[in-house]
C-alpha cells in the first residue's frame, strides 16, 4: 500500500525508509519512488533521470517527494519530464535491459573418471591393475584439465586436479611398495639361499 502524499511519513518509516530533511535544508529533491504497490526507494532527480535512461525506472512508476499532493507518475514530477534523456522509447530501453543469457557450466567427465581412476589406484594394493587405474587416472586428469582450459563452459577443475594428484601418488606408492618390498623379498631369498648352502 502506498502512502498517500504528505502524511505519509509515518508509512515511509514504518517500512524501514527514512524521509531525508526537506529540500529546503539540503538543497535537492528526495524522490520516493513505487511501481505496481512495491517501494523501489528514494531517489535524487539526477538519479531518477540515470535510472530512467537506463531502464530501471519507467516514465509511469509513481512517485512522491515532499510537497507533492499524491502519488504521481515520473513523468509529471518538475525536473523528470525536462531530460531529453528519459525521453527514451520502450522499445530501445527495454532491449537494452534485457539480461544476458550467460552459458550453461557442465562438468567435464574426464575429471570425474580420473578421480574415481585414482582413488582405485591408490587403495586397491590387490593387484596390479590398480597400478594401471592410477597411471589412467593421471592421463584423464591431465586431459580433462586442457578441456577445461580450452572450454569456459566446463567445470571439474577441481576434481581434475584431485584425481591428477591422488594418481601421482598411488603411482609413487606402489613404486615404493615394489621397491621395498619387492627388495626385501629378492634379498629374502638370497639370504635363505645362502643359509641352504
Amino acid at each position: 500500500m502506498l502512502p498517500s502524499g504528505p502524511k505519509s511519513d509515518k508509512a515511509f518509516l514504518r517500512s524501514g525508509l527514512t524521509l531525508c530533511p526537506s529540500a529546503k535544508e539540503t538543497g535537492f529533491v528526495q524522490i520516493h519512488v513505487a511501481r505496481d504497490g512495491k517501494q523501489l526507494g528514494v531517489f535524487s532527480l539526477e538519479e531518477i533521470r540515470q535510472q530512467l535512461a537506463g531502464g530501471t525506472l519507467k516514465v509511469t512508476d509513481l512517485a512522491w517527494y515532499e510537497g507533492a499532493a499524491s502519488w504521481t507518475p515520473l513523468s509529471s514530477v518538475p525536473g523528470v519530464g525536462d531530460a531529453p534523456a528519459a525521453v527514451a522509447t520502450p522499445a530501445s530501453t527495454a532491449t537494452a535491459a534485457a539480461p544476458a543469457v550467460l552459458p550453461q557450466k557442465r562438468n567435464e567427465p574426464l575429471a570425474v573418471v580420473s578421480l574415481i581412476l585414482s582413488i582405485a589406484g591408490l587403495l586397491g594394493f590387490c593387484c596390479g591393475f590398480f597400478l594401471m587405474a592410477g597411471i589412467a587416472g593421471i592421463i584423464c586428469g591431465h586431459i580433462a584439465l586442457s578441456r577445461i582450459k580450452r572450454d569456459p563452459t566446463l567445470e571439474g577443475r577441481g576434481l581434475a586436479m584431485a584425481g591428477v594428484i591422488i594418481g601421482y601418488v598411488a603411482v609413487a606408492s606402489w613404486l615404493a611398495w615394489i621397491l621395498l618390498f619387492g627388495g626385501l623379498a629378492v634379498l629374502q631369498g638370497i639370504s635363505e639361499s645362502m643359509m641352504k648352502n
